[in-house]
């Protein structure tokens, strides 16, 4: 059975999370003052100024309930990734909820002589008009983003690449935070949301916090020979001195003067001592 596509990471990454809400926001109050979908400035004897009020109170009403889809869906990805199936199950989700909002205002606070099913129903075509708009520019910025900061890094990496051999290194929205050469890097370590990046300036070992996951950095950090070694840690194999088998399995000795030893993985034996070009029977230190 085919597994179900995921929704690309940076449609909701929290700082596009944030950027989509804003602008849902501002389009959403603009659109409803600009052309008044449906007639509804017509629909009751209000001025124009208390219709901008209003329609004020109804748009921040319905984006409490993006927000708090967001933070589920954004707490969700954090867990697994999240499906395409399941962003349009919560977008179809938003539309709903906040329609069946807007409907019992009409129907009790504003006393509407249309029986709530209507209500529900007219509102549900004014809200999906009213935020897939918004939701389709955003996603299409998003994903134009995405493809140009790619783009950026691929040249960024083309030409510094035959002059040294620098990693650079990016946060979870595709933004370079820092350049090592390669004989500086030493190992990553996982650390919450964030990864340590371990290096060294001269004898000296150092440490950078970069927002990341190493489940972000794997691929990336493989054709530079860094390779995952344990679910904390990713190793600098250019950097490893000596494997050996430990208590609890096999350790890797680094080229520092202080002794950093990294745990490895049952899992990842295999790619470990395959790129150290060792028989699987070896226990002797390299």
């Amino acid at each position: 059975m085919e597994r179900p596509k995921n929704i690309p990471e940076y449609f909701i990454s929290k700082r596009n999370i944030y950027i989509q809400i804003v602008f849902t926001t501002v389009f959403a109050y603009a659109f409803i003052n600009i052309y008044e979908p449906f007639g509804a400035a017509h629909w009751y004897a209000i001025t124009k100024w208390q219709f901008l009020l209003y329609s004020g109170l109804l748009v921040l009403l319905g984006m409490a309930v993006v927000v708090v889809s967001r933070v589920i869906m954004y707490q969700i990805n954090r867990v697994r990734p999240v499906s395409i199936l399941q962003y349009s199950l919560m977008v179809a989700g938003e539309i709903f909820i906040m329609a069946a909002f807007f409907a019992l205002i009409e129907d009790y606070a504003l006393d509407d002589s249309r029986s709530y099913a209507e209500l529900w129903f007219v509102a549900i075509q004014n809200t999906a008009l009213i935020l897939l708009i918004p939701y389709l520019i955003s996603l299409l910025y998003f994903a134009f983003q995405e493809k140009k900061i790619k783009l950026e890094n691929l040249t960024f990496d083309y030409f510094r690449k035959p002059v040294i051999d620098f990693i650079p290194f990016r946060d979870e929205n595709g933004v370079m935070r820092l350049s090592l050469k390669k004989s500086d890097l030493l190992f990553l370590e996982a650390s919450e949301n964030y990864v340590l990046v371990h290096y060294r300036v001269r004898n000296e070992v150092k440490q950078y916090l970069l927002r990341n996951s190493l489940k972000k950095l794997e691929n990336e950090m493989k054709p530079h020979h860094i390779l995952r070694c344990h679910r904390s840690y990713m190793v600098n194999i250019g950097q490893v001195k000596m494997m050996q088998k430990g208590k609890k399995g096999l350790e890797l000795h680094l080229s520092v003067p202080e002794n950093v030893v990294i745990q490895v993985s049952k899992t990842y034996e295999p790619a470990i001592i395959a790129e150290l070009d060792l028989l699987p029977s070896t226990d002797q230190s390299v």
